[in-house]
This record gives structure tokens, sequence and C-alpha cells, in this order.
């Protein structure tokens, strides 16, 4: 009995310890970057700089609004994103119910190509990507995101919202359909309020992959007032210098949006809503 105690508070304390040293890990980088956001200039730049002792300042986050003009940023970042998540969830749930329940020749083939799309690299497509939008005259400006980021977006949230459209029992839809409801209708008032939690997980790691694109926006946006706020963190690097007081305060104002979005949809990130509609 002793030597199974033990070794129950062995297993448990190796845990604990595992646990810890993943927090620790995972924690740090944060903390040093607010830290670094809040730290005087002369301060940063010590060969040594001390792990908790740093004299506060706001100074980093009063340029990075008066001379940086990081707002207009965020505020381009807001508007893709927010525009890119929204048209493609509608595409995406209209193509996820199609590939989940209709029946019509080349299903299987258009639901692979789906996720070969979502497979190919960006750095295969940017060349042609920026040709297209050039054509288009949208070429430096941040509005060429919106015709090239559904190009991600969609095949993404399509593959994630085809499976847990899978797992909604069909028997639901079959009495709504007998009832004398449409498609769209049973689409509406029984698919999506059950699909619910998994749109709003869709939705979040939509939004974080249009926040945090870097390859196209650096590529389509050339001036400041037109970047993302990936893109001019980026730009605060000069040859050898680095500004590393505006850059770790610009990484915590940038984080700010992602960070609300979880949040607001922590409540919603609840699977299991279809188990209790079929009993």
């Amino acid at each position: 009995m002793r030597s199974r105690k033990n070794t129950k508070i062995i297993k448990r304390t190796v845990t604990y310890v595992i646990l810890i040293l993943g927090l620790i890990w995972t924690v740090f980088p944060l903390y040093w970057m607010v830290k670094s956001s809040f730290t005087v200039a002369n301060e940063m730049y010590v060969a040594r700089p001390k792990m908790f002792q740093f004299t506060a300042t706001f100074d980093h986050y009063i340029d990075l609004i008066q001379n940086a003009g990081f707002l207009t940023n965020i505020k381009n970042s807001l508007i893709i994103a927010g525009i890119t998540t929204v048209v493609g969830l509608i595409i995406s749930i209209f193509a996820s119910y199609a590939m989940t329940r209709l029946k019509y020749p080349g299903r299987k083939f258009f639901s692979g190509s789906v996720i070969v799309s979502y497979l190919l690299p960006t750095a295969v497509l940017f060349i042609p990507m920026y040709i297209f939008v050039s054509n288009l005259g949208l070429a430096g400006s941040r509005w060429a995101m919106l015709i090239i980021y559904p190009t991600f977006v969609v095949p993404y949230c399509c593959y994630m919202l085809r499976s847990y459209f899978t797992s909604i029992p069909y028997a639901l839809e079959e009495s709504a359909l007998m009832d004398g409801c449409t498609r769209l209708q049973t689409l509406r008032y029984i698919i999506i309020p059950i699909a619910l939690p998994g749109i709003a997980v869709v939705a979040t790691f939509a939004f974080t992959m249009s926040w945090n694109e870097y390859l196209y926006a650096m590529i389509m946006t050339t001036s400041q007032a037109e970047m993302t706020a990936t893109v001019a963190i980026s730009s605060w690097k000069y040859g050898d210098i680095i500004n590393w007081g505006r850059i770790m305060a610009g990484c915590v104002v940038a984080s700010l949006p992602v960070t609300i979005i979880y949040i607001i949809a922590q409540s919603m990130l609840v699977s299991g809503k279809a188990d209790g509609s079929v009993k």
C-alpha cells in the first residue's frame, strides 16, 4: 500500500512540475513583452537586463499613437479581419451544408479540392495574387486583402464546419423537412443554432488567421496608412536599428483585439448542444 501511495505522489509531483514548467514557458514571453513595453529605453539595451526591476514609462505607447500612427494600422486590421471573417463564414456555412447534406455529381471531388486549396502555401500563390489584384487596380491598397484573404479562410472554415455539420443528427433535419421547412429554413432554424459552438470556434480562428497574416499584407501594401498592424510592427526595424520599445508596445496593443475575441467567444465554445436535442 505504501509503495502505491508513494508512486502516486511521485507521479502527481512530476505532473505538477511539468505543468508549472510549461506554464512558465508559455507565460514568460508574454510577461517580457509587456514588461519591455513599459521599460525606459536606456534600460532595454543593457547587456544584462533585470528580470523584474525596471523603470516604468508610458513613452512607448505615446510614441506609438502620436508618431507611429498605429491606431490607423489597427483599424485596417480590424476592418480586413472582420469583413473576411463574416464573408468567409457565410460562404463556408452554405458550402459545408452542401457538402454534407446534398447529393450531386462531383461532391467528393469538390470536398477534396477544398482541402487541397487550403494546403497550398502562400509562398506559391503570392505572385499570381499580386498580378490579379494589380489588374483590378488594387495594388498597394488594403482592400486587396479582402479579395485575397478569403482564398485561405474559406477552405479552412469549410474543412472545420464540414466535420461539425456531419456530427449533427440527420433525423432533426428530416423532421423539419417533413413539417414543411425548406432547405434554407432548415439550415437557418435547425443546423445553425445547433452548430453555433462550432461556428464560434471557426469564426475565432478565421479572425485570428486574417489578423496575423503577414506575407500578403506586406506585399500588397506600401504606404504606412494602408498597412495592417503586423506589417506596421515589422516596419519599425531600420537596418541594424530596432525600436524595441515601440515594437513591444505595438505587440501588446495588437494582441488585445484577438484576446477580446477569444474572451467573448469563450461562452460559445461549448460542444454537446446537439446531444440534448435528440433526447
